[in-house]
């Protein structure tokens, strides 16, 4: 996260999912309602301890990494796969091939 809006959102998100009221939140954490309203719609930035609170209510652990760590974690993950199997090369080298004529070709068991 790179904003205070991710950081609400992050926190608004784990909330919901929790099916907790921001009442209910401030109550378990020590803070005023108001104070649990207002992160949680990015409009003021937490302490560091009130963070705390709120995220290991929700379920969650604040973690400081290196930013190249954290920027790979953010990273879309849609790298090419390099690796097929060799049902994945037949099906791209045949188009017209269906499933069912793989048993053509696959192995047979050793009895």
């Amino acid at each position: 996260m790179r904003t205070l809006s991710e950081f609400a959102v992050a926190l608004s998100d784990a909330k919901k999912a929790r099916k907790l009221t921001a009442n209910a939140l401030a109550q378990r954490t020590g803070l005023t309602p108001q104070a649990v309203r207002q992160i949680l719609a990015g409009e003021s930035a937490p302490r560091l301890t009130n963070a705390m609170a709120l995220a290991s209510e929700l379920g969650l652990e604040l973690v400081l990494l290196p930013k190249d760590a954290a920027q790979s974690l953010a990273a879309p993950q849609h790298a090419q796969r390099t690796v097929m199997s060799d049902v994945e090369r037949l099906l791209r080298d045949n188009p017209a091939l269906r499933l069912e004529d793989l048993d053509a070709v696959r192995p047979r068991r050793r009895e």
